[in-house]
């Protein structure tokens, strides 16, 4: 039978077996030992703080998949369209408006629309990548907050889930002393905190690519507003002063769109450097 851990609705559901209740009764009902009572609570603070941590990611992970989708269809296919117009009319190729890492991720990036369905890795591993097998139970548990015991389990920068929150649920028999399971209690609640430190460091980091992406966007729209593949023909100066700006702005935006931010491994990557246009732009 699946054991299910219900995040999305607000607790952990676990028997009185599974807590460790000490087998001692009092007028029926079933008491525990202080030690044993304080280290339940330790644990389920740890559960509740993971919880939260979850549902703060989950609303970054929203914010940054609409901020890439807004970005992809606003920027990069209206700049996508200017090439191709400027290369039929021999007015510039665009080897000479993106930098070669730009042009390398503007090819990754798909140029059809893409289903939400498509998109839900997006935010974390980069837009234009596919979700593979060993990214859905974790992508489905930010989506829900569901844990099962007979499900592929969700490992988060090298931690188990489940195991973590449920310790007695599936593995082996813990020695059945309240100092044991105190012990138990202690080492899951700490598993837990790491975790939760691991998805606060995400939402950082999903914060500081969608403001960088979103900063980017906004000056390359003002670019791409005075910009139009007719306006080359009288081969003025302006409107290839425009491109090259637009060049640099959208080449860096559209490295950040296909940066992701965990590695295959489910850790953290490094974050891409600052370029001078974002610098340039932080200071205006």
């Amino acid at each position: 039978m699946p054991f299910f851990i219900p995040f999305a609705v607000g607790g952990l559901v676990l028997t009185a077996l599974g807590l460790g209740m000490k087998r001692v009764w009092d007028q029926g009902r079933l008491v525990e030992s202080p030690e044993l009572a304080q280290a339940r609570e330790r644990h389920a603070a740890a559960l509740g703080a993971l919880k939260s941590a979850r549902l703060r990611v989950r609303t970054g992970l929203t914010s940054y998949g609409e901020r890439q989708a807004r970005a992809r269809a606003e920027v990069v296919e209206p700049l996508r369209g200017l090439l191709a117009r400027l290369e039929r009319w021999e007015h510039a190729r665009r080897e000479d408006v993106l930098p070669p890492e730009a042009l390398e991720a503007l090819a990754a990036l798909p140029s059809e629309p893409v289903s939400r369905a498509a998109r839900r890795a997006w935010p974390l591993l980069g837009v234009g990548a596919s979700v593979t097998p060993g990214w859905e139970p974790v992508l489905t548990w930010m989506e829900r907050g569901w844990l099962q015991e007979d499900e592929a389990p969700v490992v988060l920068d090298g931690v188990c889930l489940f195991e973590a929150a449920a310790p007695w649920a599936s593995a082996s028999p813990v020695e059945d002393t309240d100092e044991a399971r105190v012990r138990q209690l202690d080492t899951c609640a700490a598993t837990l905190r790491r975790a939760t430190d691991f998805l606060d460091a995400l939402l950082t980091r999903l914060t500081s690519l969608e403001a960088r992406v979103g900063a980017l966007q906004s000056r390359a729209e003002v670019q791409l507003a005075y910009l139009d593949a007719a306006s080359f023909e009288q081969d003025g100066p302006e409107p290839r002063e425009r491109l090259g700006r637009l060049g640099l702005l959208v080449g860096r935006l559209v490295v950040l769109l296909c940066a992701p931010a965990l590695g295959p491994d489910g850790r953290l990557e490094p974050e891409p450097p600052v370029s001078p246009e974002e610098a340039a732009l932080a200071q205006t």
